[in-house]
């Protein structure tokens, strides 16, 4: 009987190559021209903006439907996205007085993005400098289309990758520097699909100025600069090469220098009017899922 067994176990071993070892997975996006991906989003945010003594606690929830539609890849793998919000509702407590919006009209991001889910556009802006995590700032400049940043080899669960990027602002000035560490944590099935699971933490620094005209002269800069990390869970479709689902985490703690305003602004009635340096520190998550 033993004799049996043992030679069972020889068998299997030679029929699969291995026995007991995690066979490695190409994780990268390869999108096809024409296809659409259908998410669910749902975002909330927490911030503080301090102004010389005066702080504003600014609270955000928004959900909404999510459509990726592929327009075109070129021979690199760089997928031509539109990433249109539909459905959005939108509530924010700025300054104790609560605001919920619905009925806002559909709004799409057209993006350019890497195999390893780097930015390479956004609505035409060039990044250059080799591209960033589109998890930097969810939602800003890159629609909500949130993935871990995947690596450029097969890998198995437990591997993991580094990467670094020099995000340039072209329109304006300044830049976006991002150092990522990802790790293939497991393989979980998600709507029938066995996906694996990518976790990206990110460390990163923002330093951007943009000088507006106004009737023909310079107005004066808004700048930012500041820090922020992000901590992204991605469930990628390594058969079908696609996200899946992501859950975000991110903190941010910046300084924004804005010309002086007169008075409450048209985008948030509820603010008071400011003039100098702006600091906001913050919390958000994102969570995007299959529709």
């Amino acid at each position: 009987m033993k004799r049996f067994a043992l030679l069972a176990v020889l068998f299997a071993v030679a029929a699969c190559g291995s026995f007991g070892v995690a066979q490695p997975h190409t994780l990268s996006l390869a999108y096809k021209a024409g296809d659409t991906y259908n998410y669910k989003i749902h975002v909330s945010s927490k911030q503080t903006a301090t102004m010389s003594v005066m702080s504003i606690p600014i609270t955000l929830d928004l959900t909404a439907k999510e459509a990726v539609s592929v327009k075109s890849v070129d021979s690199a793998g760089v997928a031509d996205l539109s990433v249109s919000l539909s459905q959005l509702t939108m509530k924010t407590v700025t300054n104790g007085v609560t605001n919920t919006t619905t009925g806002i009209p559909t709004s799409t991001v057209d993006v350019k993005v890497k195999p390893d889910g780097t930015m390479v556009s956004a609505d035409g802006t060039d990044l250059t400098g080799g591209g960033g995590p589109l998890t930097a700032f969810s939602g800003i400049g890159g629609g909500f289309f949130v993935t871990a940043v995947l690596p450029d080899h097969a890998v198995k669960v437990g591997d993991k990758w580094s990467k670094t990027y020099d995000q340039a602002f072209t329109s304006a000035g300044g830049k976006m520097h991002v150092v990522s560490d990802s790790t293939y944590l497991r393989d979980e099935t998600v709507n029938n699909v066995s996906a694996a699971v990518v976790e990206t933490k990110s460390t990163g620094t923002i330093d951007f100025s943009e000088s507006p005209l106004t009737s023909g002269a310079a107005a004066p800069s808004f700048t930012l600069t500041g820090n922020f990390t992000t901590d992204v869970t991605t469930w990628i479709d390594p058969n079908g090469h696609r996200v899946v689902k992501s859950h975000a985490l991110a903190h941010d703690a910046v300084t924004i220098n804005v010309p002086t305003m007169s008075g409450p602004g048209p985008v948030e009635p509820n603010m008071p009017a400011m003039s100098g340096p702006l600091t906001a520190t913050g919390d958000s998550t994102t969570d995007l899922n299959p529709a």
